[in-house]
Formats: C-alpha cells, sequence, structure tokens
C-alpha cells in the first residue's frame, strides 16, 4: 500500500498505510490490502473494476495502534456486494470481512479502517443478529469519520460476543463482515430488496 501522506507529516512510509512509520507488514495489529471498487453485487455479470487500498488497524488509538495490547489481525479479505444490502447504501468497495484475536481480557475492541476517498464513505456499516445494518463509525456507537492525510478514517468499536460479532461468541475472536459505504444522511431507513425487516440507519 502506499504511505499514508500528509500535508504538513514526515515523508511517507511506503507499505505504511495508516501512517504510523512503520510498514503494516511488521504489524500484526495493522494489516492492508488491495481492493476493487466496484459496484456489482453477487450473481452479477463481473466487470473490470477500479482497484485501491485499504487499511485496517486494530486496538486503534485515532488510527495507531495502541503500544500496550496484543490483539491480532488474523484474517482480512473484501468480498462481494450481498444481495440483501440496502439499494440506498452504495458500497463501493464491497465488504470488508476481518477476524481478529484479541488480547486476554480485552471484551471490546476499537478499530480504524483507512480507505480512499473516492469511495465517498461517510461511514462503517455492519448487520446485526436482526438483520438490521447499522453505522458503527458514527457518534451514536461512539465512532466517528475523519479525514487523515488523503485517506478517510472510519472509527468504530466492536464487542467480542455482541451484536456486531458475527460468529456470535464471547471467545476472544471478533468476525466482521462490513462494508464502508455511502448513505443519503436525510434518510432514516429503508427495507432492504430481500427481505423487509432488514433495514439500514
Amino acid at each position: 500500500t502506499p504511505g499514508l501522506y500528509r500535508p504538513h507529516g514526515p515523508a511517507p512510509v511506503a507499505g505504511d498505510g495508516n501512517g504510523d512509520g512503520t510498514r503494516d507488514s511488521e504489524q500484526s495489529s495493522v494489516s492492508s490490502i488491495r481492493i476493487s471498487v466496484s459496484t456489482s453485487k453477487e450473481g452479477d455479470p463481473d466487470d473490470t473494476p477500479a482497484s485501491t487500498y485499504t487499511t485496517l488497524v486494530a486496538g486503534s488509538e485515532n488510527g495507531k495502534p495502541s503500544a500496550d495490547h496484543g490483539t491480532r489481525i488474523a484474517h482480512l479479505e473484501q468480498k462481494k456486494i450481498p444481495p440483501n444490502l440496502p439499494r440506498a447504501l452504495e458500497a463501493l468497495g464491497g465488504l470488508t470481512s476481518f477476524q481478529v484475536e484479541l488480547t486476554p481480557g480485552t471484551h471490546t475492541e476499537s478499530f480504524s479502517l483507512y480507505v480512499d476517498p473516492a469511495q465517498h464513505a461517510n461511514g462503517y456499516w455492519l448487520r446485526d443478529r436482526t438483520g438490521t445494518w447499522v453505522n458503527l463509525a458514527s457518534e451514536p456507537y461512539s465512532g466517528k469519520v475523519v479525514r487523515d492525510g488523503q485517506s478517510l478514517r472510519l472509527d468504530f468499536r466492536i464487542e467480542d460476543g455482541g451484536a456486531f460479532d458475527a460468529d456470535g461468541e464471547t471467545d476472544g475472536i471478533i468476525t466482521a463482515p462490513g462494508t464502508a459505504a455511502h448513505m443519503l444522511l436525510s434518510i432514516v431507513g429503508q427495507a432492504s430488496d430481500a427481505q423487509a425487516h432488514e433495514v439500514w440507519f
């Protein structure tokens, strides 16, 4: 991944997607992948999408890994947009699916996801157990979206075994297939095409 550039900061380090001065490949709590940017959904004919990079930071404090934690990113990949995603939720980068192994004794972890501003994301959405897509990078969930250098940083928190942990177990592992996406902030919620009870906020 290109190093994170800040106009008034030091020269970027190649491979340093979160701009902490250390290559992501040298940190267990920071990981970057190349992703395809496309509007196609599962079942649609394949197109030829553009590509960009995304960086995940676990145990994050404003985008930098906390010095006193040992949370490890075990897996990070891009998945296609699910067919039941509400149409008004534009997820140009598909799903960003990750799994992390928590430091013993940790029950809720903080994350930062760096994305290309060209994705026009204004939140990070995960589906809870009722089928509701919720923006965790929002004030009601102690999250936020900020501009950090040439990237957008989506900050959010997930509880082990909580409503947004896909494995549903309090086992020291958080599994999260979410999406950095854009929605019109004037819209409160909308039922998906697949199931009427699946809404987003």
